[in-house]
């Protein structure tokens, strides 16, 4: 804040600051996943939605459509944020805040990518090999 008690603008510098630090790698090391965020006008818990599908383990048949709509979600929600942090009149607290919410929502996107979806056609092709595989085994002990 100034003297007058008004937020500073945010400087061109700070910007690319801040922009720097939401593309980084890293920047989601450590950080929390937000309690709840809001996505197009909707509020989402998404720490408790996130958390319940990582207790299951795998993300069962059902909830995948789900998984992967919160996330396609997540990640437009992020790409606007990230243009009005590129582009937008903002102070430099409000920008501050918007970095935060951005990197939170890597958080996110980086736990629900990292989901495990069992390939059904995966597992039939290895349900297959073993059962030929058995088969082989047992020729092999009656021949033998």
């Amino acid at each position: 804040m100034n003297e007058n008690g008004d937020e500073e603008p945010l400087s061109d510098r700070r910007r690319r600051e801040l922009l720097e630090r939401v593309e980084r790698k890293t920047a989601t090391v450590g950080q929390q996943l937000p309690q709840s965020v809001e996505i197009q006008g909707t509020e989402m818990n998404l720490k408790e939605f996130v958390w319940e599908t990582k207790r299951q383990g795998t993300v069962p048949p059902e909830m995948r459509d789900r998984v992967r709509k919160v996330r396609a979600k997540l990640t437009a929600e992020r790409k606007d944020r990230k243009e009005r942090l590129a582009s937008g009149e903002l102070t430099e607290a409000a920008a501050e805040e918007l970095a935060q919410s951005i990197v939170g929502i890597d958080r996110a996107i980086s736990a629900l990518k990292n989901l495990h979806e069992p390939d059904l056609e995966d597992s039939a092709r290895q349900a297959k090999v073993e059962s030929s595989r058995r088969w082989v085994s047992f020729l092999d002990t009656i021949l033998d």
